[in-house]
C-alpha cells in the first residue's frame, strides 16, 4: 500500500512519546508549541502531508519504552485536540482556504454585483451620462460653449491625423458643423447654443452605439469572470469546516494503522534491516513507522482516533 496518509494522530506518535505532561515532551525533544501547531496544520492542509522529524527527536523517541510511549500518547491527545477546536486554529485554516480557492468578501460583493448587471443597465448608465452632460450645458453660457466648441475643433484635426478613411470621413463631416457653429457663436449666441447643445447629441449618441459592442463584449467576459469566482467560492463553502479535514485525517489514521502486520518478520539486508516479504518493503513510510512503533501504542492512538470521529459526527 503507497500512500502519503498522516493524520494528527500519527504526528502524536512520531513526536509525542516522552512524557505525560505537554510541557516536559515538548523540552525533553526541543520542540516549541508553534512547531507542533504547524505540524498539525500541515496535516490537515497539504496534498501529501509528512511529519518532519529532526535526527535528535527520532533518536529520543527510540528511547522510550513502549508503556510511556502510550501513557504520552494519551495525555497529548487532549493538547492536540485542544488546538484543532481554537479560534487561532479555525483562523488560521479559515485564512488559508481562502488563499487556496481565492476568495474574499470583496470578491464576493464584486461578482454579486456582476451577475446583477445587463446591458440594458450599462446603457442606462451612459444614457443617464449624456442627461448629466446635456443639464450642464443647459446651464452654461454661449460664452462658455463656444470655448468648448475651439477645443473641441483642435481635438477633431488632431484626431484626423492617424485616422483611417472611415473615421477620417466622419471626422471632416463634425469638423465642418463645429466650423459652421463656430461662426454662429458670435452673430447669434442663443441659436449657437440650442445648435452645439443639438450637435453634442448626436455626437454622443454616436459614441455610444459605437462603444456598444465593447460594452456587450466586456459584460460577457465580467460575468464569465464572476461565475469561475462563484465555483471557486462554492468550493470554499464545502470545505470551510476544518471539521471535514479532520474527519477525513482520522479515517485514513485508522485505515493505515489497521492495516499494519505487526507481526511481520524482518532480516538483514546489508547494514539495514528489512522486511521479509516484499510487498512490506513496497509500503509507505508512515506505515513502516507506525510498525515500528508497535501494536500497543499504535491501537492505543487507533482507539482514540475513533472517539474523536465518533464525537465529530
Amino acid at each position: 500500500m503507497k500512500t502519503f496518509v498522516t493524520s494528527l494522530l500519527l504526528l502524536m506518535l512520531a513526536t509525542l512519546w516522552t512524557a505525560a505532561r505537554f510541557t516536559d515532551v515538548l523540552a525533553d525533544l526541543k520542540l516549541t508549541s508553534q512547531q507542533v501547531n504547524d505540524q498539525l496544520f500541515t496535516q490537515l492542509t497539504a496534498d501529501q502531508p509528512r511529519t518532519y522529524l529532526s535526527y535528535a527527536t527520532r533518536q529520543a523517541g527510540k528511547q522510550l519504552s513502549v508503556g510511556a510511549r502510550v501513557e504520552a500518547i494519551r495525555a497529548i491527545s487532549t493538547v492536540v485536540r485542544a488546538y484543532v477546536q481554537s479560534a487561532d486554529f479555525k483562523n488560521r485554516y479559515d485564512q488559508w482556504l481562502r488563499n487556496k480557492y481565492r476568495v474574499s468578501d470583496q470578491q464576493t460583493a464584486e461578482a454579486r454585483q456582476v451577475e446583477k448587471a445587463s446591458l440594458d443597465d450599462v446603457h442606462s448608465s451612459a444614457n443617464q451620462q449624456v442627461t448629466q452632460i446635456n443639464s450642464a450645458f443647459a446651464q452654461m453660457q454661449p460664452a462658455t460653449l463656444a470655448m468648448m466648441l475651439q477645443q473641441q475643433i483642435m481635438q477633431t484635426q488632431e484626431q484626423m491625423v492617424d485616422a483611417d478613411e472611415s473615421i477620417k470621413t466622419t471626422l471632416t463631416r463634425d469638423l465642418t458643423v463645429l466650423r459652421q457653429l463656430q461662426s454662429l457663436a458670435n452673430t447669434k449666441p442663443a441659436e449657437f447654443k440650442t445648435q452645439y447643445i443639438a450637435f453634442m447629441n448626436r455626437y454622443m449618441a454616436r459614441q455610444l452605439a459605437r462603444n456598444s459592442g465593447d460594452q456587450e463584449e466586456k459584460l460577457a467576459a465580467d460575468k464569465a469572470q464572476a461565475a469561475e469566482y462563484e465555483a471557486r467560492l462554492a468550493q470554499y463553502k464545502a470545505n470551510a469546516d476544518p471539521n471535514n479535514a479532520v474527519r477525513k485525517r482520522l479515517r485514513d489514521f485508522i485505515a493505515l494503522a489497521e492495516s499494519v502486520d505487526f507481526s511481520a518478520t524482518v532480516e538483514a539486508q546489508g547494514n539495514k534491516q528489512e522486511f521479509t516479504r516484499a510487498e512490506y518493503r513496497a509500503q509507505s513510510s508512515n506505515w513502516k513507522m507506525l510498525y515500528r512503533l508497535g501494536r500497543e501504542p499504535v491501537m492505543t492512538a487507533r482507539d482514540l482516533a475513533r472517539t474523536w470521529l465518533t464525537e465529530l459526527k
